[in-house]
């Protein structure tokens, strides 16, 4: 059984498989296999129910188990308004300050900025850049960083592409490959960008301020007040999330690197 489980949630990391992804994921019956499915999925990243609500039997499906809620009781977020806090829990790889259109996916491996946020921004005036990666282990839904407006947000399709034995992409510009929401905000008179990066699944991202997603690759302008740490949005599949931030609006925090969650503090508003 455990190896029969094993290969089904193998598919989590097989771009091609999509649809079984999909199929697999969504399943509520049998409910005795979905349950162990569950079960397995949490031994096997080691997942501490006392941050989440409920208890795994209360989980219907592997999806509904992937973007579980927060105990707001044994997790609480705290609002901090004079930082922008993390979006997400996950692993903070690096914050980047950069002056040309250029900036870090993995080590050796770069991929230009204009066309992951599909917009013109002013390189010369210097730009952080912060990547939390996010794993099956992690808590699926994001927040927003700080109290700001929204006034657009760009849907930006993946596509398929080659992965190895591993199921590791074999595309450089992996970040500029995959599905994407960016979403603009406005505050202190300065434009700041949030990303949210899926996998290659149609429809792996949901977002909260949005009822209806349009995913035509256009940029869309709406008038949004949102408050610091409200939920954002969530990952049905696949996770990075990006802060693309304006020197001049924020610093970051020293020695920040490292595992992270909600409502951590990463800049300093200046």
């Amino acid at each position: 059984m455990r190896f029969i489980i094993r290969q089904l949630l193998s598919v989590l990391s097989i771009p091609a498989l999509s649809r079984a992804y999909g199929w697999l994921t969504r399943r509520k019956s049998p409910k005795f296999l979905i349950r162990r499915i569950i079960v397995f999925f949490a031994k096997h990243y080691k997942i501490n129910m006392d941050d989440y609500s409920g208890d795994m039997s209360d989980y219907d499906s592997l999806s509904d188990f992937f973007i579980r809620t927060l105990n707001q009781e044994t997790r609480p977020l705290i609002k901090s308004e004079k930082y922008m806090l993390s979006p997400a829990d996950g692993f903070l790889t690096n914050v980047e300050t950069v002056y040309e259109d250029k900036t870090t996916q993995v080590k050796g491996i770069d991929y230009k900025i204009s066309e992951f946020i599909q917009d013109e921004i002013d390189y010369q005036q210097g730009w952080h850049i912060a990547t939390i990666y996010l794993s099956p282990h992690d808590y699926h839904r994001f927040h927003h960083t700080i109290t700001a407006e929204i006034d657009g947000y760009l849907h930006k399709k993946g596509r398929l592409f080659p992965v190895n034995s591993f199921g590791t992409s074999l595309v450089k510009g992996l970040f500029n490959s995959n599905e994407r929401l960016i979403t603009r905000y406005k505050l202190n008179n300065q434009t700041f960008y949030i990303v949210a990066v899926g996998a290659t699944f149609v429809g792996s991202i949901k977002m909260k301020f949005i009822e209806s997603i349009k995913r035509d690759n256009k940029w869309k302008s709406i008038s949004v007040n949102i408050n610091q740490l409200d939920e954002m949005g969530r990952f049905e599949m696949g996770s990075t999330i990006i802060m693309i931030i304006p020197k001049y609006l924020a610093t970051p925090i020293d020695n920040i690197i490292g595992k992270i969650k909600v409502s951590d503090k990463i800049f300093s508003l200046n």
